[in-house]
């Protein structure tokens, strides 16, 4: 799925566009991500027994240390391979978005190696380290030796760090 990833920054009406795909299982927390990293974007949320889910790929888009970054959402089910697919067409780098509190599963473990195979750039995002029960330590070692990340979307705590390391990833494409 990842053979087809970008190695440099685009440029295009003078903006470096970087394009970079958030993975994770069923509420593990990439639509709270991307509304951190771009507050103005807007999702497609429905109703169920757990209170809602994201029911379309989200898109956040922010500038950061010159590089105009894309952050795409794609579905947490397995079965939405396809879309995976052709949403991570042409990508730059991945993140993986782990619930600290549950861990990494299989489906999050096998993404994580499909990029690491393919050579793509990735990071590792610790959702919900607010959390009683989270557990960085877990996902540290469930993650093998990928950079992992803290993340709260309560209290913005590692989007700082998280746009710092996308934009040092372009850097190196440049």
């Amino acid at each position: 799925m990842f053979e087809h990833h970008a190695t440099k920054v685009s440029v295009r009406d003078h903006e470096n566009r970087v394009k970079v795909v958030a993975f994770g299982s069923y509420h593990s927390g990439k639509t709270s991500l991307i509304r951190s990293i771009d507050p103005l974007t807007r999702t497609t949320e429905a109703e169920n027994a757990e209170g809602g889910t994201t029911v379309a790929l989200d898109l956040g888009i922010r500038e950061h240390r010159g590089y105009k970054i894309f952050i795409y959402g794609t579905p947490g089910q397995e079965r939405f391979g396809v879309a995976r697919a052709v949403v991570s067409f042409g990508l730059h780098a991945g993140i993986i978005v782990v619930d600290s509190v549950r861990g990494m599963t299989s489906f999050e473990k096998k993404i994580l190696a499909e990029l690491t195979t393919h050579n793509v750039p990735c990071l590792v995002l610790a959702s919900k380290i607010d959390l009683p029960g989270a557990s960085l330590d877990r996902v540290r070692r469930d993650s093998g030796s990928a950079c992992v990340l803290p993340f709260s979307a309560a209290t913005g705590q590692g989007v700082d760090e998280l746009l710092d390391r996308i934009a040092d990833i372009a850097g190196t494409m440049a």
